[in-house]
C-alpha cells in the first residue's frame, strides 16, 4: 500500500458519513467544528460562500468544489457574502429521504445543492501530513477524477439506492484521496508543508515508500540511505528536513500507528502483530507499545473494544 493510501486508512475510526443538502431562497447557517472529525464540503449545484472562523474575508464555493477541514474547524455558509449569525440547528429542514435534508421554499428557487460530512479521526493514529495542512483546503473544481467521484455521491446521497450502505463509504475514501492528492500537487502552495516535497523528493520518496511497503523489516539509517541512494549524513538531515521526524523516529511512529490498527481491527494475536511491525518477541514490542502509548498491546485491545 502506498504512503497515500496508508494515510487514508490510518486515520478513521468507523465510517465515515456524508448528507446531502438543498437549500432554496436565501440561508445561512454556521456550523460548528469538531475536534475528532475532518470535515468536508463538496458543491453539487450552485454557489455559496464559506467563512473560515476567525476570517473576514470569505471562500466563494463554486459547483464542483471540495472544502476540507482537517482539524475539525468550523465555519459559516450562506448564500451571500455577509457572514451567517445562526446555527444549522436553528434552521428547520423541510421532508426527505435518508441523508437528505431540504431547507427552504421551492419556489424561491434552488440556491444551492451539497454533499457535507465527515471522516471521526483517531486523531493519535493521524499521519503527520495532516498536521501540516490549514483549517480549511479549498479544491477546486477541474480534476476528471474528483468530478466522477462527486457525481457518484450526487447519485447515492439523491435517494435510497440497493448497496449504498457499501458503496458511500468507498465515495467518502476516495473523495479524501483526491483531496489530499491536490495538496500534494506542486501547485497546491505548500498547503501540505515538507510532505509534498517530502514524496516527490526521490531519494526520500523512496525510503518513505519501502517502509511501508514493509514495516516489519529490520529498517537502520543506512538501509534507508541505500534505499534513498543517499549518503547516510545527507539523507538523515534531508529525510529530517522534510518529514518534521528523524528517519528511525518515522519508522517507529508507523510501526506503532500500524500496530494499533492491527490490534484494533484484526485478531490477531500479539505475537504476530509484533512480527508484522518489525518486532522480534512479544516482550519487545509490548515495551515498545507501552512506551508511545502508556499501556500494554492487550489492555490496548480491550478498551479499544466497542
Amino acid at each position: 500500500m502506498d504512503l497515500l493510501s496508508d494515510v487514508v486508512t490510518s486515520m478513521r475510526a468507523g465510517t465515515p458519513g456524508a448528507a446531502r443538502i438543498e437549500i432554496h431562497g436565501t440561508w445561512g447557517w454556521y456550523l460548528p467544528g469538531d475536534p475528532e472529525v475532518a470535515g468536508f464540503m463538496a458543491v453539487l449545484e450552485g454557489t455559496c460562500w464559506l467563512f473560515p472562523d476567525g476570517r473576514d474575508e470569505p471562500m466563494r464555493v463554486g459547483p464542483g468544489d471540495v472544502v476540507f477541514s482537517p482539524h475539525g474547524d468550523g465555519y459559516g455558509l450562506a448564500d451571500q457574502p455577509v457572514r451567517p449569525q445562526r446555527t444549522l440547528e436553528e434552521a428547520r429542514p423541510g421532508e426527505g429521504g435518508f441523508g437528505r435534508h431540504t431547507y427552504g421554499d421551492p419556489d424561491d428557487g434552488r440556491t444551492a445543492v451539497f454533499v457535507c460530512g465527515g471522516y471521526r479521526l483517531d486523531r493519535e493514529r493521524a499521519h503527520p501530513l495532516l498536521t501540516t495542512l490549514p483549517e480549511h483546503v479549498h479544491v477546486r473544481a477541474g480534476d476528471l477524477g474528483l468530478a466522477r467521484v462527486l457525481a457518484g455521491l450526487g447519485e447515492e446521497t439523491e435517494g435510497s439506492r440497493p448497496g449504498g450502505d457499501a458503496l458511500l463509504p468507498l465515495l467518502l475514501d476516495a473523495l479524501l484521496l483526491y483531496v489530499l492528492r491536490a495538496c500534494l500537487e506542486p501547485t497546491a502552495g505548500g498547503r501540505a508543508g515538507g510532505w509534498a516535497r517530502a514524496l516527490a523528493d526521490s531519494g526520500v520518496g523512496a525510503a518513505l515508500a519501502a517502509v511501508h511497503r514493509n514495516p516489519a523489516r529490520s529498517w537502520t539509517v543506512t538501509a534507508l540511505a541505500e534505499t534513498a541512494r543517499m549518503s547516510r549524513a545527507t539523507f538523515a538531515r534531508r529525510f529530517t528536513a522534510l518529514t518534521g521526524l528523524p528517519p528511525m523516529g518515522y519508522v517507529t511512529w508507523w510501526r506503532m500507528n500500524r500496530a494499533k490498527g492491527l490490534l484494533r481491527d484484526t485478531e490477531l494475536a500479539v505475537e504476530e502483530v509484533a512480527a508484522r511491525v518489525g518486532y522480534g518477541s512479544p516482550f519487545a514490542f509490548s515495551h515498545a507499545f507501552r512506551r508511545a502509548f502508556g499501556e500494554p498491546p492487550l489492555r490496548y485491545r480491550r478498551t479499544d473494544d466497542p
